[in-house]
């Protein structure tokens, strides 16, 4: 719509400027065939007395002037049909007599007379197509004002409408950005505790063993699974059950939250941590204090076997870079370490 209305603007200038152009030559036409061809037409005529006047004055008024005279009355009929004015008229009128009586008459003296009123004639035209020429400059110079105060107007116009349109196109491709950087993020997110989803881990844990070979670094996959969670839904309810996960989720994310630490939620109560470019010592100390920060968050817990607060159990491993141990095998032996966690009492880590 916004481009259909830019082309209306334009064309719409087009036939404005069309039609003061027509109006401006329609003017030229009538200063020239207006004024300049009358002109010819009354020097003819003048011409033509100046000959006879010669002829009559060298033959002692035996001169034949049939010729000029067909010529004279011609042209000047043609002159005498054009369009006067109230005033003009008044004059031509009389001049018109002037020169039908002069043949009558046929003597110098009356053709002088006649050269008189139409030399009168002739600067009469000139004193009107000056006026008119002045009367036109300023027109056309008015014109060209007004065509290029229009000329600016749509200028800006046109420029408002693509400048809103760009706008616009850049308003939807930033949406769709910001759509597609949010479905991209919802795709990869778990949407109750906000942390990676299964399916993202997927991405990332199956290519440990390539990512790990490439940098020449220890990685290590860490499983956490909270302690006795069926009997904590089954005391406090879903409710409350929701509100841990989120609590714990928030933990794991706010500790293992520098580059190349992933925090996901695997499924119910599970959890997953990938750590790129670490070592058993930094993974000890990480293990031992993740198992307390959580303790020390202190949710309440009446179903638990071991503690009066919720806990987890964890099971870890390390990948040694070219070891080409496959993702599966990693990801079994975190499981079972955390099978020995549990086994072994639970609220503890197995590496």
């Amino acid at each position: 719509m916004l481009v259909i209305i830019v082309i209306l603007a334009l064309i719409s200038a087009s036939f404005l400027f069309n039609s003061q152009i027509d109006k401006l030559k329609k003017q030229i036409d009538n200063i020239y065939f207006g004024n300049f061809v009358p002109l010819i037409t009354l020097d003819i005529v003048l011409k033509n007395y100046q000959t006879i006047i010669k002829c009559k004055k060298m033959t002692h008024n035996k001169c034949d002037i049939t010729a000029e005279k067909i010529v004279i009355l011609k042209n000047w009929q043609n002159y005498y049909k054009s369009y006067k004015t109230i005033n003009e008229r008044k004059i031509v009128n009389d001049v018109n007599k002037s020169i039908l009586t002069s043949f009558k008459i046929d003597k110098i003296l009356a053709y002088e007379v006649i050269l008189k009123q139409i030399s009168f004639l002739k600067e009469h035209e000139v004193d009107i197509a000056y006026k008119q020429r002045r009367e036109f400059l300023i027109d056309y110079s008015n014109m060209k004002d007004y065509l290029l105060y229009n000329l600016i107007i749509i200028i800006i116009f046109s420029f408002g409408i693509i400048a809103f349109i760009i706008y616009q196109i850049i308003k939807k491709d930033n949406q769709l950005t910001i759509l597609n950087k949010k479905y991209k993020i919802e795709s990869i997110t778990d949407s109750m505790t906000k942390l990676y989803n299964r399916k993202y881990f997927d991405t990332i844990f199956d290519n440990l063993p390539f990512i790990s070979n490439a940098n020449n670094w220890k990685s290590a996959f860490i499983m956490v699974d909270i302690d006795f969670f069926k009997q904590y839904n089954d005391t406090y309810g879903h409710d409350l059950g929701d509100e841990t996960l989120k609590s714990v989720a928030n933990e794991l994310k706010t500790y293992f939250n520098k580059e190349f630490e992933y925090v996901f939620r695997l499924g119910g109560e599970e959890f997953g941590v990938v750590l790129f470019d670490t070592n058993e010592d930094i993974l000890i100390e990480c293990l031992e204090d993740i198992n307390k920060r959580i303790v020390d968050l202190k949710i309440e817990h009446k179903g638990s076997k071991i503690l009066d607060v919720v806990s987890i159990s964890i099971g870890a491993v390390i990948y040694q870079p070219h070891s080409y141990i496959s993702a599966n095998k990693l990801y079994k032996i975190a499981d079972e370490n955390l099978y020995k966690s549990k086994q072994n009492g639970r609220n503890q880590f197995s590496l």
